[in-house]
């Protein structure tokens, strides 16, 4: 049963993500920056135990300076599993990293949808086809707006490597 449910997951996870970059390809070539990744996290969840976090997301800043993007996260280290989708409304981009905050659309707890309306993460693309790209736990917050992208340094989240997938970041 769980791997049928990790089977279906996966199988959101792909057409999520082939639709949202249909959807950004198609919006503007004069696009500006852009970053789009997805993968899976190792972490210890409340018994020890490890699992992985997997996540999906693609954002790009349009012509007109407006964010477009979306990201799905799915976390089993915490009771019960968590999982998140969220539209990303910032985007801020400098060299390889890439800072985003966004909007919760739905998640799997109520807590969550109840107390919270931000949320915010960051990647960094090192190369090497994803062997070393990191990705940040999710911050959610219900005080500051997502806009507030704009002011996460490069030391504000820890970084945790991917065990596979990949991130790109583009200025």
């Amino acid at each position: 049963m769980k791997a049928t449910k990790l089977f279906l997951f996966a199988g959101l996870l792909i057409a999520v993500i082939a639709a949202t970059s249909m959807l950004l390809r198609s919006t503007s070539a004069a696009a500006g920056p852009s970053a789009s990744g997805h993968g899976t996290v190792l972490l210890q969840d409340t018994d020890g135990k490890t699992v992985r976090r997997q996540f999906s997301f693609s954002a790009r800043v349009l012509p007109d300076g407006s964010v477009q993007g979306s990201g799905i996260l799915h976390n089993p280290s915490f009771d019960p599993k968590y999982d998140a989708q969220f539209d990303i409304t910032c985007l801020q981009v400098v060299g390889n990293r890439a800072s985003f905050g966004g909007s919760i659309r739905k998640t799997s707890d109520p807590v969550f949808n109840d107390e919270f309306d931000a949320a915010f993460f960051t990647v960094f693309d090192n190369g090497n086809g994803g062997t070393e790209d990191t990705i940040s736990e999710v911050f959610f917050d219900n005080v500051v707006e997502p806009s507030a992208c704009q002011f996460i340094g490069a030391d504000d989240f820890p970084q945790i490597p991917i065990e596979n997938g990949n991130v790109s970041v583009r200025p």
